[in-house]
């Protein structure tokens, strides 16, 4: 199951796949990829509440980088992301 944080479409319209898209996407199953800890999660209540929105307006995806992602990984003999909730993060930013 692809768990993208949010999507939005690379173009304004309806294009044809071409070129390379603007970047490939990092992913990881059970955690999230490329999270950033920090001492904030030890203050009580709050914490790990505000580290997750820190975390998460860096979550940002394209529509067509995870249908990519999706296609690259349904083309494979073996898929390492079977039975498994897979985190996703555009590895350009």
């Amino acid at each position: 199951m692809l768990c993208p944080s949010s999507m939005e479409p690379e173009y304004s319209d309806i294009q044809l796949p071409g070129a390379a898209l603007k970047g490939g996407l990092v992913a990881a199953a059970g955690v999230p990829p490329r999270w950033n800890d920090s001492w904030i999660r030890h203050i009580p209540f709050i914490g790990k509440f505000v580290l997750s929105g820190i975390n998460a307006s860096r979550y940002g995806t394209t529509l067509e980088q995870n249908a990519d992602f999706i296609a690259s990984d349904l083309s494979s003999a073996q898929s390492e992301w079977v039975g498994q909730a897979v985190g996703v993060i555009d590895g350009s930013k």
